[in-house]
């Protein structure tokens, strides 16, 4: 059986970098003897290095300034090259550095549930989980590279986000069928500037930043180096994380067409593990949830022990050139080293629970008279440690060719990917079971047995090509791919001394069409597929190698009032495939044992989606959305932290001479709005099952519907100056933001209000 080590892993990425460098490297010769011939978007791409040189924005990078501070008008996240958002043939949103400073932004998903169809899901201060359709997403992706992290992405290193929604398989073949958030990174200008700045509060804050760019050489050399230091307390008794982080890269202009860009970011972050509080007993599937009797809200059942932490080195590599008037390429690479340990507190279920499972409906109720006041659970954890490299490759080609009647652009490429996780442990731990919360003191924990070592193997090559037609003065534009990609994963079990991998491969083809019924409003289609390729498990007796999802998905796109208005409306519809669900057959009687394996369905997701950005005046901006979905399993039972209902809104107002008395004052307000959600994740069928008529048990209990108020107000005072006042939850609601499982819940932060003093340079 094939085998695969972090050696490897570096050795099968050499012959591949090294043919994308030799080709860079003539690239960069060939540009500096041949002058690169004027792009037609010259006025928007172009940039003064010199008197006499002039610098264009290659394919692969933005080039139109945006129309408002909030309204970005291209993306290059869909398909690794630059495309106007009214011309995709697939739900491309851009969060810009506007929005992300005016409120706040202490995490991603701050910023991005200002986008249809994404919002917070079940761990807010880890991992960067979202929702995005239904589907919920862990980890990050930066520049096109996605990776797991215990962390959450810090907003420093962000100039933009882009997100991406439904399967892409250029972006990512392996990512999650509701789609991708990339991050896209901060790259140095050729304009110094820079600031620094400190925020206070109460929670969530005592943060400082730093960003510096300098022009080193003019037109050639640019350096710039961002960083931010936290020291946070966050809601919840003893509740923390601390963090560092700092991002030094430069760029180097060989060229008029021709640069390199080099990153390489440090951090470390350390955070209490943090799991929610203890659910009310009596909360069922008629009602909405609320913490256990007698607890407060900002109650935390983990010692200050139980902590998640990480640190990691990252390393990326951009390089851009044109061959031609017509051929450009790109070339991407990527390594990171990461060390992080999780420890974890698991609240068990409390014995005579109180609710009961209806077998004729799945339900879940409580009788309204037995009761459970003083309820004992029992308490154990594990500790998780993990080492991840992870190393990747992107070469990239685009060849434009415009006419007076036809407008083509063909892009070609290949990707290497390849991830470990060395030696991960798990080992269980022990902790005294309270005997009432209400008194509970936390007092250590004690090692007992190991339960696994580890090591995963992955890796996956994607060669892809994508061609766009525009015809008839780009009034139809008609596009087609396919991605074909190999994967490989392997797990290797160093307890039982097992291992297993597994070596799918798949074509992936996406298509679609956009159609100008007037200038500026398109109609469009668009059909893609993704297939991710399973961690394959030592002990399981069946199981699949990938698992493939599909989109259809129509819209129209507007843009209107000198493109300062832009709107989308979406209808989508998701299917993913060898989705596990309770076999039926386990309901005969007498009950097979051992029981038999789950069957493996379809999972379906289908919705609108509504996006508005308007530029009403050169002083008011408004974002906005709305989602209305269903994402179900195939016996419609809803999926944990899913809303199927959400909204958000922002409006901002900017002061201006035209009013000196408040010139230079900013004033914001946001509203967003989240529908019930499934507290638990639904599983198993009822005693009243049999093999023809399935009776699926469902969530045991609801999170309520909320919605949250957010205002921010800046001021801009001595030239250089500014102070931001941002406030959450103003209306300070009592609201539960996520669950994990049955046992506990997340209760939502309370009023907060952050001050941020910025000197800018």
């Amino acid at each position: 059986m094939p085998t695969t080590n972090s050696r490897s892993v570096s050795r099968r990425l050499v012959l591949p970098l090294l043919a994308a460098l030799a080709t860079a490297s003539a690239g960069s010769l060939f540009a500096q003897t041949t002058p690169a011939a004027q792009p037609a978007n010259t006025a928007a791409g172009a940039a003064t290095a010199s008197e006499d040189e002039t610098v264009y924005l290659s394919p692969f990078n933005i080039s139109a300034a945006p129309t408002s501070r909030y309204q970005a008008s291209e993306a290059t996240s869909g398909a690794r090259v630059r495309v106007a958002l009214l011309d995709s043939t697939q739900s491309v949103s851009v969060v810009t550095r506007d929005l992300i400073n005016d409120i706040g932004a202490g995490r991603l998903i701050d910023a991005a549930k200002y986008v249809a169809g994404v919002y917070e899901s079940t761990i807010p201060n880890a991992q960067d989980r979202t929702t995005i359709r239904g589907f919920q997403n862990d980890g990050a992706t930066v520049d096109g590279f996605s990776y797991f992290s215990f962390a959450n992405l810090d907003p420093i290193i962000v100039d933009r986000i882009e997100v991406v929604k439904g399967p892409n398989a250029i972006l990512a073949p392996q990512g999650v069928p509701g789609g991708t958030i990339n991050a896209v990174s901060k790259k140095p200008t050729f304009k110094d500037q820079g600031y620094v700045s400190y925020q206070v509060g109460q929670y969530g804050s005592n943060r400082g930043e730093l960003d510096v760019n300098r022009v080193a050489m003019d037109g050639k050399l640019a350096l710039r180096v961002v960083g931010a230091i936290q020291d946070a307390d966050d809601y919840g008794d003893g509740n923390f994380h601390r963090s560092n982080i700092g991002m030094p890269m430069l760029t180097y202009r060989f060229g008029p067409s021709t640069q390199l860009t080099l990153q390489a970011e440090f951090y470390n972050w350390r955070a209490l593990n943090y799991g929610g509080v203890p659910v009310s007993l009596y909360a069922d599937s008629g009602n909405t949830a609320h913490i256990l009797d007698g607890l407060p809200t900002d109650f935390v059942a983990q010692g200050p022990e139980v902590t998640r932490s990480q640190s990691a080195q990252h390393y990326r590599a951009f390089f851009t050139t044109s061959f031609t008037e017509n051929l450009s390429m790109r070339v991407a690479a990527n390594f990171i080293k990461s060390n992080a340990e999780s420890v974890q507190l698991n609240i068990g279920a409390a014995p005579n629970q109180v609710i009961k499972v209806d077998p004729a409906t799945g339900l879940w109720h409580w009788d309204g008279t037995t009761r459970n006041d003083a309820p004992t659970f029992s308490l154990g954890g594990s500790v998780n440690q993990q080492n991840r490299d992870y190393a990747n490759l992107q070469n990239d080609f685009v060849y434009e060719l415009h006419t007076d009647s036809i407008k083509s652009t063909t892009v070609f490429g290949y990707a290497i990917n390849y991830a470990a996780t060395l030696n991960e442990k798990n080992q269980n731990f022990t902790v005294p079971s309270p005997a009432d919360f209400r008194n509970y003191k936390w007092t250590g924990y004690t090692l007992t047995n190991i339960t696994g070592i580890n090591t995963r193997y992955y890796r996956d090559q994607q060669v892809y090509l994508s061609e766009v037609l525009g015809l008839f003065h780009d009034s139809v534009l008609l596009s087609a791919g396919v991605s074909r990609n190999w994967y490989f994963s392997e797990n290797i079990d160093l307890l039982l001394k097992k291992r297993v991998s597994v070596s799918p491969n798949a074509t992936l083809p996406s298509a679609g069409v956009v159609f100008k019924v007037l200038k500026n409003t398109s109609l469009y289609y668009g059909y893609s597929e993704q297939a991710t390729a399973v961690n394959p498990s030592v002990t399981a007796t069946n199981f699949f190698d990938t698992q493939t999802s599909k989109q259809h998905e129509f819209g129209i796109r507007t843009q209107q009032f000198d493109n300062r208005l832009y709107a989308t409306l979406a209808y989508f519809k998701i299917k993913q495939d060898n989705f596990s669900v309770p076999n039926p057959l386990n309901s005969a009687v007498p009950v097979p044992s051992p029981l038999l394996p789950p069957l493996f369905s379809n999972r379906l997701a289908h919705g609108l989606e509504l996006e508005l950005n308007y530029a009403v005046t050169k002083n008011l901006s408004i974002v906005g959305n709305g989602t209305l979905m269903k994402n179900r399993d195939a016996d419609g039972v809803p999926f944990r932290g899913t809303a199927e209902k959400a909204a958000a809104v922002w409006v901002n107002y900017t002061f201006n001479k035209s009013t000196p008395m408040l010139d230079g004052l900013s004033l914001g307000i946001g509203v967003d709005y989240l529908s019930r959600r499934a507290g638990d994740t639904a599983s198993g069928v009822t005693s009243a099952s049999t093999p023809d008529q399935v009776i699926r048990v469902q969530p045991s209990f609801w999170l309520p519907a909320r919605a949250l108020v957010n205002a921010s107000a800046s001021y801009r005072f001595l030239e250089h100056w500014r102070a931001q006042l941002n406030i959450d939850n103003l209306l300070d609601k009592d609201y539960l933001a996520a669950s994990t499982s049955r046992t506990s819940v997340w209760a939502g932060t309370p009023f907060n209000a952050k001050l941020t003093v910025s000197y800018n340079f």
